[in-house]
């Protein structure tokens, strides 16, 4: 399978260069800086939302990759110059459609666009950090945290596992315009789940029902507060 990192590699350049966030990232005594990851359509996003429920707050990569790739924004106009015009829609927005399309066929094009949007990305995460610095509890939900070399930024890690037929069936649910070979080339794009559980501190196993899922986090919440 690949993947868009390596397990022994550590994080990249971009991460490095702003020490006073990666001093955000992981809990410190009063402060739980829980990281939530989790390989796409593994249930991450609901997990999340029932976090933000317990009284956790939010900050979604996906969210701030969006606001960085606003049109007008210097991340819409390094995925225009990368992938050409023929990535927007209509509106002048990036067509996130047309774009998975594109990189997932094309790796090396794929790279091309995370090294140009992350860095965006991780000064925007710095900012919104910083303004939550007095909450007792922040969720950061970052899909690539180990397809990027991240994990060590991070403590605790909670990994939302699913098995890749589950994750395929949702993908093709949640997105009908893929195929299956679409589908089949998104997850090929990240890490083995082997590996994620392996590097993650935590796992809540998504497989199955959802109130068994509900049960997990309620009963890990409870036992992250305490140790914080």
């Amino acid at each position: 399978m690949a993947s868009t990192g390596r397990a022994d590699a550590g994080p990249p350049a971009w991460a490095l260069a702003r020490p006073e966030l990666s001093r955000r990232l992981t809990s410190r005594p009063g402060r739980l800086r829980l990281a939530l990851t989790g390989g796409v359509a593994s249930g991450k996003s609901r997990v999340a939302r029932l976090f933000e429920g317990l009284g956790g707050k939010q900050v979604d990569l996906d969210d701030l990759a969006r606001q960085v790739t606003a049109p007008g924004e210097a991340g819409h106009r390094a995925a225009i110059e990368l992938l050409g015009p023929g990535c927007l829609g209509p509106d002048g927005s990036l067509d996130r459609t047309k774009i998975s399309r594109v990189i997932f066929a094309d790796p090396p094009t794929r790279l091309l666009l995370e090294e140009a949007l992350h860095p965006l990305i991780w000064e925007s995460l710095e900012r919104k950090l910083a303004a939550l610095d007095l909450e007792p509890a922040v969720v950061i939900s970052i899909p690539l945290l180990f397809e990027k070399n991240l994990q060590t930024l991070f403590h605790p890690i909670v990994l939302v596992f699913a098995g890749q037929a589950i994750q395929l069936s949702r993908l093709l649910a949640r997105q009908p315009s893929l195929s299956p070979d679409e589908a089949g080339l998104i997850l090929e794009a990240q890490w083995p789940a082997g590996l994620k559980i392996k590097g993650a501190d935590f796992i809540i196993n998504n497989d199955g029902e959802w109130a068994a899922t509900e049960a997990q986090v309620l009963a890990l919440w409870s036992r992250l507060l305490a140790d914080a």
